[in-house]
């Protein structure tokens, strides 16, 4: 989410700044990732390579872009209302130049735009090592190339033992998809894993390419 008059302006929010729902902010509006000024504008927090705008994303500190598919608390569906109108630039003639499109067409691509994005802040920071670094991307959404930006997980699960025989499924299904840099929440994000099944999971897990433990802020921690 985004206050009105960032993400580029108004023009660079979903809906020109028309739309507002709840996140974990609280009355937010989103960044309309579908517009090469929004990405820039949302790519510079990261460099700090915008107009007056100091860096402040250290070299060493990296990302994790959550709740991007994207989450609406108030949504009828938990996400953007399917008819919220996104503004699609540089279209092929006959076309104009830009055209209006509903969220409904464009969902899939939302998440996968914006980590794009932030990979392309983090790797313009300045004081990178000589040859640059690859930074690391966490990103809860993706789509079809989201692999050249960084690693994905499964989302929230439960602390079930046919969650953890899932996740394995899930990770694998990933893997032969072209997203190998991917894992699940060790011990589920919600509920509380008996001392059994967190140990058998973190054995599991510990041949994931991605392993990180992670629960929901009511649950105990277990690290």
């Amino acid at each position: 989410g985004g206050g009105g008059g960032e993400g580029g302006g108004e023009g660079g929010l979903v809906g020109g700044a028309a739309f507002e729902g709840e996140c974990w902010p609280g009355v937010s509006s989103w960044v309309d990732f579908l517009q090469p000024r929004a990405q820039q504008w949302w790519a510079q927090l990261y460099s700090g390579a915008g107009e007056g705008r100091p860096r402040r994303w250290p070299s060493w500190l990296h990302a994790w872009n959550d709740m991007n598919e994207p989450s609406v608390f108030s949504g009828a569906e938990l996400t953007l209302p399917r008819d919220a109108l996104h503004v699609v630039q540089g279209a092929p003639a006959p076309s104009p130049s830009s055209v209006e499109v509903e969220h409904r067409l464009v969902h899939n691509l939302y998440g996968a735009l914006q980590a794009a994005a932030t990979f392309a802040g983090l790797s313009a920071r300045a004081g990178l090592p000589s040859g640059g670094e690859r930074p690391f991307l966490l990103s809860r959404s993706f789509f079809v190339g989201s692999q050249r930006h960084g690693a994905v997980w499964t989302g929230d699960n439960t602390a079930s033992w046919d969650q953890l025989r899932l996740s394995v499924q899930m990770v694998l299904a990933l893997g032969v998809s072209g997203l190998p840099f991917a894992g699940a929440d060790v011990g589920g994000f919600f509920g509380t894993p008996p001392p059994e099944l967190l140990l058998r999971w973190y054995q599991s897990a510990s041949h994931l390419p991605f392993f990180r433990s992670h629960a929901h802020v009511d649950s105990p921690r277990r690290e």
